[in-house]
Order: C-alpha cells, then sequence, then structure tokens
C-alpha cells in the first residue's frame, strides 16, 4: 500500500483566484461552524471585503 503524499484539504493553502467569502464558507463547513463565525482580515485589521481575492489579500500583507 503506497503512503499518503500530502496533507488533509484543511492543510493545503488556498488558491490565489478564490475570494475571501469562499474561504470564509469553507472554513465554516469544514470545522461545524453557523454561519458567519470566521472573519478574515486585512493587513490593517480591519474585515476583508468577501469579493476580494485571495492573492489580492496575500499581496497587501507582504508590502
Amino acid at each position: 500500500m503506497s503512503q499518503r503524499k500530502e496533507e488533509g484539504r484543511r492543510f493545503r493553502n488556498a488558491r490565489e483566484d478564490a475570494s475571501v467569502g469562499a474561504i470564509e464558507r469553507r472554513i465554516e463547513k469544514d470545522y461545524g461552524l453557523p454561519s458567519g463565525t470566521v472573519q478574515i482580515n486585512r493587513a490593517d485589521g480591519g474585515n476583508a471585503r468577501s469579493d476580494k481575492k485571495v492573492g489580492n489579500l496575500k499581496k497587501e500583507f507582504r508590502s
């Protein structure tokens, strides 16, 4: 039997073209949390828009 070479889905990075809202909903679903409990923030601490792309959010944190 072969060994698994990758970790479970929750340990992978979010795709650059995914929206923040989709990632928030996925985290809620994976952990069985009520809707609206997960909030992803911008680099300055404010709430990130749900239609913002993860790649753009990562750029904010790098600069």
